[in-house]
């Protein structure tokens, strides 16, 4: 085979690229799944929506703080206010809408993960994830780069050498498990939906 067939057919760069495509995918789809997962255990309370902590009744009024928006100024007072307090009366935990996501609007970016441990009442989540805190955002940056074409694989691959790519899944996993294990253990410390 002479080089010039061996070059060409080299697809190193793009494994590499697409390797951090599944590095956020790993970690969109961690979040996604842990977001309902921890939804789900709050609804089974079957606890009021005040005795709920507040980042979890923001999930049981989420539609009318949308609606609260994009309202003017009398609709504050006269309806969507007044539901809203009605709401966090009485709404049962059992009717949190498992389908949302605490969304900032970053696209998971690092200021994502943190609105959503501030959410749920988690420590800081640079704690847990350390040397992984500091790459977020730019594998959000190379992910969104590659899917909306603004970036081939090819070019993002280039970036990272096969050792260094395989020390930066080997730290994803690593410290993304650990943020699991803390989750896990603020979770089985106490009712970590109720205030205390």
């Amino acid at each position: 085979m002479s080089t010039t067939t061996s070059a060409s057919q080299d697809v190193s760069r793009e494994a590499r690229g697409l390797a951090i495509l599944l590095l956020f995918a790993a970690y969109e789809n961690l979040l996604y799944t842990l977001c309902r997962t921890l939804l789900e255990a709050a609804a089974k309370s079957r606890a009021k929506a005040s005795r709920l902590k507040p980042g979890i009744r923001l999930f049981l009024v989420h539609d009318e703080l949308k609606s609260l928006m994009a309202s003017g100024r009398r609709k504050l007072w006269k309806s969507v206010g007044p539901r809203i307090v009605s709401i966090l009366a009485e709404r049962p935990a059992r009717e949190l809408d498992m389908d949302l996501f605490p969304d900032d609007g970053s696209y998971m970016k690092s200021s994502q993960v943190a609105v959503f441990c501030e959410i749920f009442g988690f420590e800081h989540p640079g704690i847990a994830l350390r040397e992984v805190w500091g790459h977020i955002d730019a594998i959000v940056d190379q992910r969104n780069g590659i899917a909306h074409g603004r970036l081939a694989p090819e070019e993002v691959g280039r970036n990272y050498t096969y050792n260094d790519l395989t020390k930066l899944m080997d730290q994803w996993e690593h410290r993304w498990l650990a943020f699991l294990d803390a989750v896990e253990s603020h979770c089985m410390r106490s009712a970590f939906y109720l205030i205390k």
